[in-house]
């Protein structure tokens, strides 16, 4: 069952950026609305106590109060006044509350019931209260109107209805919000260039999965064999797998980040830098035990130089391994083997010519002459395949040092350009088998000290064979016996079955082995066509 699909980086900026700018919103909308309505409610009130100041001062006023005036000029003055947007009320009335002046002219005459006006008719400088009068709630700036003895006769009231407030305020947070919205918009806008911009950075993957990929890439390129060595544009090292340390014999942890020319001398990599043109199977020596290929590659990021990547191949391995596949290393230890037979046999003819003894020189000749006539001869006589022919020669005379007796099947017969198998591949195949049972044969002790080679060609199958009366296999290893690195004979070893396994499987071959404790082991190589079967031969002495 698959989990919860994760949030894409756009969705989680997006989000992030609106709660940013929500809470930001908010937090300055709140602040700023506070700080205006407070602002709008000082000038507010300013305005009623200028306005109810200069109308208490007014002469027409303080006459119409103390009876010099009539009423109906101060109500077409007044009247005037209340046209003002900011104003919704004026009142006026004398020392008994009496109205001579209203906004609704059925109330001029009536009494003002109110209680915030004491403090005007006790002669206080203006003032604002809130108070609910004849025409509803309201916040209104009262002021005294002072007779000519110096008394008050009366005072003003101007004021603006709750009402008027509050759809004031509602406009000023109307517009706020159409201000938090617009912002709220262009910041979704923004954090959405911002995450795309994001994403193509990363190449158009989520964070988490391009996390992945680069580790998964880490990994790869951690698991090859291959050595691989990235520099930047100032040739310092950015990238070192564990490979291309030990080509190299380097300390990553330790050379990380700095110039490569201060860990490892390499002018070919600062020539590739310099020039922007790659250099291929570059020999590089960072020891006497380890030969190295590399080829150095420019990096560019944009059409710009960016720095240099190194590929390592230990041409030390390949060097080996061309020759165990090619059987070259059998064919030379075969042939240094029969010079250094030849070597011997003329050491003793030297010493019995020193003796004075040149019958006896000349008959050791004559018996080594026909000796290994007889053996050359036979060899050749039945194995008409030149590298094969040479590997048996030379590998009877590596035996015959060993004190092992090496016996070709006197049925043995291998024409030259078999169609079964490519001369390197029978010489891989022979080379390697017969090389095992001299190896296991030279660390027993056991008598007889004998190999027997067999090789079987017909029109229908080839058989190769190698028995010895060795120690045996022991059971620890046999099922891997064809593992590399697998072998009794120490660390180190193991690679010659491995190989002879891989030629085997190449021309669709079957191998089949038999080994007794204390009595010895055989390999059968068969090859067959593809339409018949059958038992392998024996690989018996004739």
């Amino acid at each position: 069952m698959s989990g919860p699909a994760r949030t894409s980086v756009q969705d989680q900026l997006m989000r992030m950026a609106m709660v940013i700018i929500t809470v930001s919103i908010v937090l300055s909308c709140a602040g700023s609305l506070y700080l205006t309505l407070k602002s709008d409610r000082e000038s507010l009130d300013s305005n009623l106590l200028n306005s109810a100041y200069i109308l208490a001062e007014t002469p027409l006023v303080r006459n119409a109060l103390t009876g010099q005036a009539p009423q109906e000029e101060l109500a077409a003055f007044l009247e005037r006044a209340t046209d003002v947007p900011t104003i919704d009320l004026i009142l006026v009335a004398d020392t008994e509350n009496k109205l001579y002046y209203a906004t609704q002219p059925e109330l001029v005459g009536t009494v003002y019931a109110g209680q915030a006006q004491m403090r005007a008719l006790e002669g206080a400088s203006p003032y604002t209260s809130d108070e609910t009068g004849p025409l509803g709630s309201d916040h209104s700036a009262y002021a005294p109107v002072w007779g000519t003895d110096g008394t008050p006769a009366g005072y003003v009231v101007v004021g603006v209805y709750t009402r008027s407030m509050a759809q004031a305020v509602a406009s000023t947070v109307l517009r706020f919000l159409a201000i938090g919205l617009l912002t709220a918009a262009v910041g979704a806008l923004l954090a959405m260039r911002l995450s795309r911009r994001i994403k193509d950075t990363l190449l158009g993957y989520e964070p988490a999965a391009f996390a992945r990929r680069f580790l998964q890439r880490e990994d790869i390129l951690e698991a090859l064999e291959e050595g691989v060595l990235a520099v930047d544009k100032s040739a310092g090292i950015i990238f070192l797998n564990d490979a291309a340390a030990q080509m190299l014999s380097l300390d990553r942890q330790s050379v990380l980040g700095r110039p490569l020319r201060e860990v490892y001398s390499c002018p070919t990599m600062e020539q590739v830098l310099r020039t922007g043109q790659a250099e291929y199977n570059v020999p590089l020596t960072p020891s006497q035990e380890i030969r190295v290929l590399s080829d150095w590659l420019p990096l560019s990021e944009g059409g710009a130089p960016a720095g240099a990547v190194g590929i390592f191949r230990n041409r030390t391995e390949v060097t080996r391994l061309t020759n165990d596949l090619t059987g070259v290393h059998h064919l030379v230890e075969a042939m240094r083997a029969y010079t250094h037979e030849f070597t011997n046999k003329l050491h003793v003819i030297l010493g019995l010519l020193e003796l004075g003894q040149p019958e006896r020189a000349q008959q050791y000749i004559l018996d080594t002459s026909h000796t290994h006539q007889e053996a050359v001869g036979r060899i050749v006589r039945q194995i008409q395949e030149p590298s094969v022919a040479a590997l048996l020669v030379g590998k009877t005379s590596r035996a015959s040092e060993l004190g092992i007796r090496l016996i070709l099947d006197r049925e043995s017969s291998l024409q030259a350009d078999s169609p079964w198998l490519s001369p390197s591949a029978c010489v891989t195949i022979m080379g390697n088998l017969i090389e095992n049972a001299i190896e296991g044969l030279n660390q027993s002790h056991r008598e007889p000290r004998e190999v027997y080679v067999s090789i079987r060609e017909t029109r229908e199958s080839l058989l190769l064979c190698v028995e010895d009366t060795g120690p045996g296999i022991p059971d620890s290893i046999r099922e891997h016996l064809f593992d590399r690195n697998v072998s009794s004979k120490g660390p180190g070893r193991g690679t010659g079955l491995a190989l002879v396994r891989e030629v085997a499987d190449a021309y669709r071959g079957s191998i089949r082995v038999e080994s007794a404790p204390d009595v010895g082991t055989s390999f059968f190589v068969t090859f067959r066509r593809e339409n018949r079967l059958g038992e392998d031969l024996d690989c018996t002495e004739s």
